[in-house]
């Protein structure tokens, strides 16, 4: 029976081969997943990949759907290669990188600096204490084992490897918890009224949405400038636990969120959805208004029916929510223009009638990711291993005869620089005699 062996299974990881590999075939998943739109419906992709037209000349909606390319960022193979991708880099990191580290910490003492391959110099011995001192100074650190002295000096350079396979892994891990367990939803509130987190565009198999809380849009209102264009459009909401009693109450916009245990709301979209008008009577009705984009412009549109009259409807036209509220006859002629609070006579109806308030609705989305704190300190690591990768590691040796101290030293990268420091060391060390 063939024993298991863990280093072997660890030192397969960690090929260099194996990496490329992998991070080739993450990239080209990507790329599909660019290209095939995600997580739409069947009709859809039957629609758009049918089997008398397929794509490339035999992707069809179904063998798309049966190798998971309409979600490859959760498909079960996708999810694989990341685990096997993230093992290859701890591999790395445990069996390659970290014994490097610990290599480049211990004493290099030698005998004949000449071994060390780097560029060399001569000082006399009376030396050693000056160049012990200048070496302290420049932020070396110093052994010394008889008549042989070491310095090195930029350590955290050669750890920036490490930090950035621990990235890689944390990225990897927080963007599957976030694909997971993360959702998205999307909701059109009305002005005053309490909503869930509900209508749901995008959620993972591990989702969790909280049923304990609910939120309620206590206003909405718009800015404009200048020039009548909008400006920023604001929600006052508050936040209700299951009685009802507010636990936090925030007035968001665009960019400025309301942020809660790890549920984020955005504004996103407005509308107007309709008009509250009030009779001479005293009758409180709504007209239902709809929003009509034509050649880049919004407006919205409603109609007013007097059937005790046997008239023809009015239409009702709004811009914005600045006030102004026109009227239209069957003809399309213009009849009045009015505002909020301002009494309107039909004298050929003999209707008289007051617009009261706009009804309007906010766009929120609601966007929940576990991931994303993970996410986040995986592109600090990230980050930091940039700015760590730009230290140099340099090492000094220096060995003392009856008369001379040999000196000889070396650089990872910039060495013209090391030359440069190098040089200085040694002028100071020979002025402080």
């Amino acid at each position: 029976m063939q024993k298991f062996y863990p280093d072997r299974i660890i030192k397969k990881l960690a090929n260099l081969q194996l990496a490329i590999g992998l991070l080739l075939a993450i990239g080209i998943v990507v790329a599909l997943g660019t290209f095939i739109e995600q997580e739409q419906s069947i009709a859809f992709y039957k629609q758009n990949y049918p089997f008398n037209k397929p794509i490339l000349g035999f992707l069809n909606w179904e063998l798309l759907l049966f190798l998971n390319l309409d979600r490859v960022y959760t498909s079960w193979w996708f999810i694989l290669i990341l685990i096997v991708f993230g093992l290859s880099l701890l591999s790395c990191t445990l069996s390659i990188q970290l014994p490097a580290l610990k290599r480049f910490r211990r004493w290099k003492f030698y005998t004949n600096v000449k071994r060390a391959q780097g560029i060399e110099q001569t000082l006399p011995r009376n030396t050693t204490n000056s160049l012990t001192y200048q070496l302290h100074s420049s932020n070396y650190h110093i052994f010394r084992q008889g008549k042989k002295n070491y310095a090195y000096s930029g350590l955290l350079g050669r750890a920036g490897p490490i930090v950035v396979h621990a990235s890689i892994i944390l990225l990897l891990l927080g963007s599957t918890v976030g694909s997971f367990s993360g959702y998205m939803a999307q909701e059109i509130v009305p002005r005053g009224e309490v909503f869930h987190a509900q209508n749901l565009i995008k959620f993972g198999s591990l989702s969790n949405i909280p049923q304990e809380i609910s939120w309620r849009v206590n206003d909405f209102w718009i800015t404009y400038t200048e020039t009548l264009k909008t400006n920023q459009f604001y929600s006052d909401l508050s936040l209700l636990d299951n009685f009802g009693n507010e636990i936090k109450r925030k007035t968001i916009f665009v960019n400025e969120p309301f942020v809660y245990k790890g549920i984020t709301l955005y504004q996103t979209d407005w509308d107007i959805v309709g008009l509250k008008i009030r009779q001479k009577n005293g009758l409180v009705s709504q007209i239902p208004m709809k929003k009509i984009n034509k050649n880049g412009r919004k407006f919205w549109f409603g109609s007013l029916n007097f059937p005790e009259t046997g008239s023809k409807p009015i239409s009702v036209l709004l811009n914005d929510l600045q006030g102004s509220i026109y009227l239209y006859d069957e003809k399309g002629a213009l009849i009045t223009k009015s505002t909020l609070g301002a009494q309107i006579f039909l004298t050929e109806k003999n209707i008289s009638l007051t617009f009261v308030d706009f009804l309007t609705s906010t766009g929120l989305q609601i966007k929940a990711d576990p991931g994303l704190r993970t996410v986040y300190l995986a592109f600090l690591f990230l980050i930091i291993s940039v700015y760590a990768s730009f230290i140099t590691y340099s090492q000094i040796w220096a060995t003392e005869s009856l008369q001379n101290l040999s000196l000889a030293g070396n650089s990872n990268r910039a060495v013209l620089f090391f030359q440069t420091e190098f040089r200085k060391i040694l002028n100071q060390t020979s002025k402080n005699l």
